[in-house]
């Protein structure tokens, strides 16, 4: 194995897409991070009286920082189930209810049902999978994602209607945080072709550290140019088609290891999962396999790490999930020796 090969964090910069491109929805507004295209929403809505529901499992930072803005309401949706607890969810008319397709494995179909019977603003989350089905056929009124969860691209969150409604415009002004986040893409690909050279390795994360510093502190912008320009033909679909096999073969070469236990085996024949998450006894247990598989340089990224108040229950299956990496920068080399590290002692 070379020094250099390793698996998860953020993507490096892999050159230009080759397609053929599944296309992103269109008109779009572009921001520097999903979290803004929904605070833009915000503002440009008529004013009145108006709340947030968000699920209770959901990214907890970013439910924290859309407080600022406005009233935020939990109800109970449970990335293990198929939809929602909709008990749970009673929102009035005027409120913007956040529908998630949790790491892209979800049809829209029983949402589409809910929507039937209730009045309100739908605003699905597919940053997870951002041109399955189910994104490109939404009948919500508003639709967003955040690209770089699945794309190699510094920045971008993008904002539709699938009802053609009224959106916010693409802001003028771009962070100086997007340029930090592609050079951090570039020492990367750097440390990757090197075959592990630690000074590299230092640069790129202490770029990538201080940019994502940045943007936490950064005002609503708009994605930078080059993220706009880079995905202007879409998605290429060898890139989903190896996210789902990559998820199939790990599933599979570790569906009898007892002490993991996935939480999907099963997806639209459209979806390409995020990546394979895997339900532990505890978050001892958990953390145990995070170290495991970070000393073999598999990294693998907490589905959230609570903050704030936030939904016991949410939060308690937060501390059980892991989520391994299988998307496009991988193939079955990489999957075989994920699987290897995960039954060794």
């Amino acid at each position: 194995m070379a020094e250099g090969w390793e698996v998860g964090g953020e993507f490096h910069w892999m050159g230009l897409p080759q397609g053929p491109f599944l296309a992103l929805p269109e008109p779009l507004s572009w921001f520097a991070l999903g979290r803004h295209a929904v605070v833009a929403l915000l503002h440009s809505l008529p004013r009145g009286a108006r709340r947030l529901w968000v699920p209770s499992y959901f990214c907890f930072d970013v439910a924290e920082y859309w407080k600022s803005f406005t009233e935020v309401v939990t109800y109970k949706d449970d990335p293990r189930r198929a939809e929602p607890d909709w008990l749970s969810l009673r929102p009035a008319a005027t409120d913007l209810v956040i529908a998630v397709n949790y790491f892209g494995v979800r049809s829209g179909k029983a949402w589409q049902i809910w929507r039937g019977r209730t009045h309100c603003v739908l605003v699905e989350d597919h940053s997870h999978d951002p041109v399955s089905d189910w994104a490109l056929e939404s009948q919500a009124d508003y639709a967003f994602a955040s690209l770089r969860k699945t794309l190699p691209v510094p920045d971008g969150g993008i904002l539709w209607s699938p009802r053609r409604l009224a959106m916010p415009a693409t802001g003028t002004c771009q962070n100086p945080a997007s340029a930090l986040k592609l050079a951090a893409m570039l020492w990367k690909e750097a440390y990757l072709e090197s075959g592990g050279d630690l000074e590299l390795k230092l640069i790129y994360r202490a770029w990538q550290q201080e940019g994502e510093k940045d943007f936490d502190r950064a005002e609503r912008c708009s994605a930078s140019v080059l993220s706009q320009q880079y995905l202007t033909r879409g998605v290429p679909t060898k890139w989903r088609r190896q996210r789902a096999t990559n998820v199939r073969q790990l599933l599979s070469a570790l569906e009898d290891v007892k002490k993991l236990r996935p939480i999907f085996s099963q997806w639209p024949s459209d979806a390409a999962p995020l990546g394979a998450v895997f339900e532990f006894e505890s978050q001892a247990r958990r953390d145990a396999m995070r170290r495991k598989l970070q000393d073999h340089s598999v990294y693998c990224p907490i589905h959230w790490p609570p903050v704030g108040d936030c939904d016991p229950a949410a939060s308690a299956l937060a501390l059980r999930l892991l989520t391994i990496p299988t998307d496009q920068r991988y193939g079955p080399g990489d999957m075989e020796k994920i699987a290897g590290f995960v039954r060794n002692p």
